[in-house]
């Protein structure tokens, strides 16, 4: 049965709350409401493309260590693949995450999986990926899932981490540069998949590594810094309007090279149903192949479509990297 209206109005400010809470802009929004969230996430720095050191063009302008990538202990086995804990390097830090890796002989492809938010104390790595590290391992794809830098046991390089920070995008384009390292891994094209905040560390890796194709999106936050603060009402000023178009991946969306399929739950309150179509419209209008499926009655985390959802995004990346690969 459907929340009455009163229900739902409580539970969409308890899920942008949480949402708001969990990210670097809370930084700002505990703020003084004089203060500029963006210039506080974004580093707002003039020294970089973009004025700051996340901006698009500013990730697309430095470099990402090809370090190596290395599987430690296993976590479980299954008929057809063996799941481990592995940890790489990002701008100097040591990072934790999960890798899944096929027992039959490679090539295999490999599809990076991006968790979501989540409150780094409850947070424990693997977490938000691992149906669909499943669903791909057990069709030939090498998984690779990192931590981010201050979940899990992944070093970090600052005293405050919400749980959702821009820098979480360089580091999984470090892991991304690191998947040479391993042994029958493909690295020419690599997908990517991701989560609400994990859809947005997609679409930026994919704007700066066109080797990051193609692109699986489940709930995405908004492309477009814009619609984040009207929607979580965050302390945003003027002065802030040249950043906030610099960060916004969705001004961006001509570097990517496609395809993205996004899968959106009609009754999402964690994230506005209408981004996700706003940005399979604009991906058509730049150009790149878009597929889009809305779940009707479904939540944040499509648990009532769940396995079809999951299903579905594995069909999509078999049909489009795993075939290349045979």
């Amino acid at each position: 049965m459907a929340p009455a209206p009163s229900q739902r109005r409580s539970l969409a400010r308890i899920s942008r709350r949480r949402l708001l809470q969990g990210s670097g802009l809370a930084l700002a929004a505990t703020a003084a409401q004089a203060c500029d969230a963006w210039s506080v996430v974004g580093n707002a720095d003039d020294r970089y493309p973009g004025g700051s050191p996340f901006a698009i063009e500013a990730l697309r302008a430095r470099d990402y260590r090809a370090g190596d990538i290395r599987l430690h202990r296993m976590l479980s086995q299954r008929p057809s693949y063996s799941t481990y804990a592995m940890t790489y390097r990002s701008d100097e830090l040591l990072l934790t995450g999960v890798a899944t890796i096929p027992k039959r002989a490679g090539p295999h492809p490999v599809v990076v999986l991006n968790h979501g938010f989540t409150l780094p104390v409850q947070y424990r790595s693997g977490d938000g990926t691992r149906a669909m590290a499943a669903e791909l391992s057990q069709r030939g794809f090498i998984t690779l899932a990192s931590d981010y830098r201050g979940l899990g046991g992944s070093e970090d390089d600052t005293g405050m981490n919400f749980g959702a920070r821009l820098d979480f995008a360089i580091d999984v384009l470090n892991l991304v540069a690191s998947i040479p390292s391993l042994p029958d891994a493909q690295h020419e094209r690599v997908g990517m998949w991701g989560h609400s905040l994990g859809c947005d560390l997609a679409l930026r890796a994919a704007e700066v590594d066109s080797r990051v194709q193609p692109v699986g999106m489940w709930a995405p936050l908004s492309a477009w810094a814009e619609d984040l603060v009207d929607y979580y009402r965050l302390p945003t000023l003027k002065s802030s309007q040249d950043l906030r178009h610099a960060i916004s991946p969705g001004n961006f969306l001509e570097y990517l090279v496609g395809p993205v399929t996004i899968h959106q739950g009609a009754a999402d309150l964690a994230v506005k149903p209408r981004w996700a179509e706003r940005l399979h419209e604009a991906l058509g209008a730049a150009g790149v192949e878009s597929e889009l499926t809305i779940h009707p009655g479904v939540g944040h985390y499509l648990t009532l479509n769940a396995r079809r959802a999951v299903t579905s995004t594995g069909d999509f990346f078999e049909r489009e990297l795993l075939t290349d690969a045979q």
